[in-house]
């Protein structure tokens, strides 16, 4: 006898197949969409609602999470699993916290705590408690190369490069960038008055770009200003703690030796004079420095690299640091409100690393900072004394420099006159495909 499941096996094929024909029949007129049947709308509701606080002046992260309805046991065992990645007491304000609740009773699924661009603590709520982790935004390194050429709409490298239509890296890192150039150049070139119609830039950096395109660090590489028919090359080099900074292609530091002032951006209150009069004391004297007016806290960098000789507190300098440098030269900098970290007798520093934030102690009727620059021990006017430069590069060194410097200069000279693109290559150092940026 035959098997009757599967005689309705071999008919049910050949129904399906007698309907594929029938289906595919040449000659048959297309249904019309306009009157085909259709599927009514689906709607899958969600099964959780999020929420999104924002930290304000003033306001902890305790208050944040009670205005989301988060308070008694609950919040002492969610604060007790942040404490195990992070201090809540050093949230800054304008961070996020954001809340995920379950639809179906409102009760908080988890609660992700934004740290920052790079990292986000995550707050998961278990039967047990809640369970805490650390997620940090993944980067990898990203090599820029942008060229342009400054035309008669723009006044300056800055409208060259931050309101370059052809880029499409975000202002905020194009502004970045050009206070980067301008800090590698600001021996050399003034960028507001020497910046012409017709000159030129390129450049390559290196950054730690994150997946939505930001940056989490940039370090310029190489870059060129060419300017009235003069090429400005400048290399980044890193040789060693005492020599590390922008060369030129000869191996020549393009910084001196002492920046001008230690404080950025800060106004002449009081220059060196041998005759003014004291607004504390009431009598008139020498005043051997230049004063700086700023506000209390702003940091204060030193002028060259050398050694601390003095930091503590002095008469009517208040606190104040003194700092030896090469060639008889020391720096004063005085009615210091704190000093930064790890600054003491016989440590060294750098050019530009901050040693301390600006105050009023001593006697001093305003926040200020008073600076000294002295010559084997005599103060002399900062403000017109002409500044050593830096040591060039050691012997030992310069061969190393040289080759670097000849190959940065090749891939400068591939640049376009206008051009943005990046090459992104992986923490394994594999290159991706270069892209317009």
């Amino acid at each position: 006898m035959a098997n009757p499941y599967k005689i309705l096996s071999l008919g049910l094929i050949a129904a399906v197949s007698l309907g594929g024909v029938t289906l595919m029949r040449p000659g048959m007129p297309a249904p019309d969409p306009m009157t085909a049947p259709t599927l009514g709308v689906l709607y899958a509701a969600p099964v959780e609602r999020v929420e999104t606080h924002v930290l304000g002046s003033g306001q902890s992260l305790t208050t944040v999470l009670a205005q989301a309805q988060i308070s008694g046991q609950e919040l002492a065992d969610l604060l007790l699993g942040l404490r195990q990645h992070f201090n809540p007491r050093r949230l800054a304000a304008g961070s996020e916290v954001t809340v995920r609740r379950w639809e179906r009773n409102d009760q908080p699924r988890s609660i992700e705590v934004r740290l920052n661009a790079d990292s986000t603590i995550i707050l998961e709520k278990l039967a047990a408690g809640w369970n805490s982790d650390v997620v940090v935004t993944p980067t990898f390194i990203d090599t820029v190369y942008a060229g342009g050429v400054i035309d008669a709409n723009t006044t300056s490298l800055y409208e060259a490069v931050v309101f370059d239509e052809n880029s499409k890296l975000p202002p905020r890192e194009r502004i970045q960038l050009v206070y980067e150039l301008a800090e590698i150049y600001e021996y050399k070139l003034d960028f507001t008055r020497e910046i012409q119609p017709g000159d030129s830039y390129r450049f390559v950096y290196e950054r730690e770009a994150r997946p939505d395109g930001s940056a989490r660090a940039t370090q310029v590489l190489a870059a060129e200003i060419v300017t009235k028919g003069h090429a400005y090359p400048a290399f980044y080099f890193d040789g060693s703690r005492d020599v590390r900074g922008y060369f030129d292609d000869k191996a020549r530091p393009l910084a001196t030796g002492f920046s001008r002032y230690p404080v950025a951006f800060a106004r002449i209150t009081s220059g060196f004079t041998t005759r003014r009069f004291h607004p504390v004391l009431g009598i008139y004297r020498a005043h051997t420095g230049t004063d700086l007016g700023a506000s209390s806290g702003t940091p204060v960098s030193s002028t060259a690299n050398g050694t601390v000789t003095f930091a503590g507190t002095n008469g009517g300098y208040g606190r104040m640091i003194e700092v030896r440098h090469f060639n008889g030269f020391t720096t004063r900098y005085a009615h210091l409100s704190r000093f930064a970290a790890n600054v003491r007798v016989g440590t060294k520093i750098t050019q530009k690393q901050i040693i301390g934030y600006v105050g009023m102690t001593g006697l001093a009727t305003a926040p200020h900072l008073h600076y000294e620059l002295r010559i084997n021990g005599r103060a002399v006017d900062a403000r017109t004394t002409r500044l050593p430069d830096s040591p060039p590069i050691p012997g030992s060194l310069r061969a190393d420099f040289l080759a670097m410097a000849s190959q940065r200069s090749t891939l400068l000279e591939k640049i376009p006159a206008s051009a943005y693109y990046a090459e992104a290559r992986s923490g394994s150092g594999s290159t991706r495909s270069a892209e317009q940026l």
